[in-house]
């Protein structure tokens, strides 16, 4: 890790934490407040949007398919850097869903982001993209 003091990495893993917990529980409105004014998301196979744009229609897509569980999500973050108030951090989320049918399924998906220092010293997401999940066994 480049230039990353104990109180980047503090407030950098309360973002990771927040992100899990508001991902498990569906709260989108969670998932917005950790997102930075100007956040850009590069969803794979489609256009580059805004943050909160992707959420709510995700958000709707999700009230409109068979309802699903996530079950277990563990955030893998292998590399993070920081270059002032930007920071660049790549890893893996592996997750498990329930679906209605009780089946589980396993993905996980490799996810580049570049966070940015807000004025209170919290991080938030100002750029993210990912690829399409990958199936796993289990």
């Amino acid at each position: 890790m480049r230039d990353v003091t104990q109180r980047d990495r503090d407030a950098i893993e309360e973002l990771h934490q927040r992100d899990v917990a508001a991902t498990k529980s569906g709260d989108i409105d969670g998932l917005k407040s950790l997102m930075d004014a100007e956040c850009r998301l590069f969803p794979p196979g489609g256009e580059a949007t805004t943050g909160s744009k992707y959420l709510d229609q995700a958000g709707e897509s999700a009230h409109d398919n068979v309802p699903s569980e996530i079950i277990e999500l563990e955030q893998d973050w292998q590399e993070l850097n920081v270059f002032g108030d930007l920071a660049y951090e790549q890893g893996v989320v592996r997750y498990a869903v329930r679906a209605a049918d009780g089946k589980i399924i396993r993905e996980s998906q490799r996810l580049v982001r570049i966070l940015r220092r807000q004025t209170d010293g919290a991080w938030c997401v100002y750029r993210a993209m990912w690829h399409e999940p990958t199936s796993s066994s289990g």
